[in-house]
């Protein structure tokens, strides 16, 4: 499995150049699990939303992540800066995964 890619900034309007990194992130996570820990298909989930401080606020924010028999495994923040750019940045965790 591949390291946890570096935090990436593009401009705005620019993300689709990041979806295949995001993509291979989350199937390269999923697949070391099913290799690894005996995983099965069903028990992955990937989920996403807005991140908001205030109801009923839209924000630029937002996170995605893979659940792992209810576990967060792996997931990407993508947050908008004060200059209009969009910001990724990207996590795993895989502790603890043996004590399933």
């Amino acid at each position: 499995m591949r390291n946890v890619p570096e935090s990436i900034k593009v401009n705005t309007g620019d993300q689709v150049e990041v979806s295949k990194t995001i993509d291979d992130f989350f199937i390269e996570t999923e697949d070391f699990i099913l290799s690894n820990y005996h995983g099965n298909q069903n028990d992955f989930r990937l989920e996403s939303g807005e991140i908001t401080f205030q109801p009923n606020v839209v924000t630029d924010n937002r996170i995605t992540y893979l659940l792992y028999k209810q576990r967060v495994v792996a997931c990407v923040l993508e947050t908008r800066t004060e200059f209009n750019y969009v910001h990724y940045d990207f996590f795993r965790n895989l502790d603890d995964l043996s004590r399933d």
